[in-house]
């Protein structure tokens, strides 16, 4: 009953959409650490927070989005300017030793704890040791200081912007100037934007993989449409695609959830009598350069077996190749009866030349793609079933596969099953001497 056509034509859709899918998460993965955009994207983040954007003019339409290209070029390549809070904060030795080398110097997440730490440190000064100074005193001495001399010169602004140093007053003013709480209030700030931050990390992450899609649909020629058409008309195409993604099932998601662990971390405050617990869930944890390779390696394997027994793929099908063959299978006798070496290797450069020119038309003029604007469309459905990621692949190819085996079991014929006096379908059971047993 849930056997059928459609069902079938469904889940090798699906099934081709997760392996992409898993071929853009890992090319992506690569990608972001090789440009370090998580670490990036924390840098995005906390120049909101701590330089609320300065510099930009207030814009609509074409004119926001050319200027927040502008801003994140010019980000990508000097993302501090002068002395502002920012710089400074990056630059003090709490953040500073967090990272990885010279080449990764910035940390790709923080802990509240830290940003809180780190911002009471400046403000209240070097001077602060702990015992003969008051820590509240030196912070909003600090925060007056930097408001004055900003009223003072508008047009330069002394290391905090004014709708940050507006901000930090208020914060530090509803603590009542207790530092303790002040820390506190800071870390919700904190943890408040780096929940933003993930959003624009997932969609800048969306992005990436619909690029990926769009360049591998083209290159490999991984065309919706097509693959649909193919799985409607060929059986045997559609039965081997089914039993690929019923047998990889396993791995794909063994990969996914490797590369979705998130590493819980707790933290624990303690002021007298009071504890405040903190968990951090943001961070995930790093998969392996090797672990990426091998992944890499397999879905590559995968991914040419599926296209070859679509005929999709840069290589055309064996029936094709065999074909291709024997269509230069003319030559063989001239070179087996070539009376130089030079006739021989000449022969073989034909030969090959034509093969290669068989394979290349059938590349060119794969079956159901007559239609240049199809096609088109076909690479774009593909590169936004890429987009959407491979946990939402393969969570739909889990339902597809428990909905395609959840048919009803088929009627069990042996005799042993039947009722008394039937042995299949009302054929009576007669005993030797040729009469009906009953009973």
């Amino acid at each position: 009953m849930f056997n059928n056509v459609v069902l079938d034509v469904v889940t090798g859709l699906i099934f081709v959409f997760l392996l992409y899918s898993l071929l853009a998460t890992i090319l992506q993965e690569i990608i972001a650490r090789w440009l370090n955009l998580r670490g990036r994207m924390l840098q995005k983040a906390l120049r909101r927070m701590l330089e609320d954007d300065a510099g930009q003019a207030e814009t609509q339409g074409l004119s926001t989005l050319k200027t927040e290209t502008q801003n994140m070029v010019t980000w990508f390549f000097h993302p501090f300017k002068g002395t502002t809070l920012l710089d400074r904060f990056y630059r003090h030795p709490t953040i500073k030793y967090l990272g990885e080398d010279k080449i990764f110097s910035k940390p790709s997440y923080l802990h509240a704890h830290n940003f809180s730490q780190t911002i009471i440190h400046l403000l209240r000064g070097d001077d602060y040791d702990g015992r003969t100074k008051s820590e509240s005193e030196l912070i909003w001495n600090e925060l007056r200081k930097i408001k004055e001399e900003n009223k003072n010169n508008p047009q330069h602004t002394h290391g905090i912007n004014n709708e940050t140093l507006k901000n930090l007053m208020n914060l530090f003013a509803d603590a009542r100037q207790d530092v303790y709480l002040f820390k506190l209030k800071l870390e919700d700030w904190f943890e408040e934007t780096m929940e933003r931050a993930t959003g624009w990390y997932k969609k800048q992450t969306q992005t990436i993989l619909m690029l990926i899609g769009l360049a591998m649909a083209i290159i490999f020629n991984v065309d919706a449409i097509a693959i649909a058409r193919i799985l409607m008309k060929d059986k045997k195409a559609r039965e081997q695609l089914v039993q690929m993604a019923i047998s990889h099932q396993q791995t794909f998601g063994a990969a996914i959830d490797s590369m979705q662990k998130v590493k819980v971390t707790k933290t624990e405050i303690r002021n007298g009598d009071t504890t405040v617990t903190s968990f951090d869930s943001t961070i995930k944890s790093p998969v392996t350069d090797k672990f990426l390779e091998s992944t890499y390696n397999e879905l590559s394997k995968s991914a040419a077996e599926a296209m070859g027994v679509l005929g999709l793929r840069g290589i055309p099908k064996r029936s094709d190749t065999a074909g291709c063959r024997q269509s230069v299978s003319n030559y063989d006798t001239l070179i087996k009866y070539a009376k130089t070496e030079e006739q021989k290797t000449e022969y073989r450069k034909r030969q090959g030349a034509e093969f290669k020119k068989c394979l290349k038309e059938k590349r060119m003029k794969p079956p159901y793609q007559n239609s240049v604007k199809l096609k088109l469309l076909g690479w774009l459905l593909t590169a936004l079933a890429v987009s959407l990621g491979a946990p939402f692949w393969f969570d739909l190819l889990n339902k597809f596969i428990k909905l395609r085996e959840s048919g009803p079991r088929p009627v069990n014929t042996s005799a042993l099953d039947k009722p008394a006096g039937a042995a299949a379908a009302g054929t009576p059971i007669k005993g030797a001497d040729g009469k009906e047993i009953t009973g």
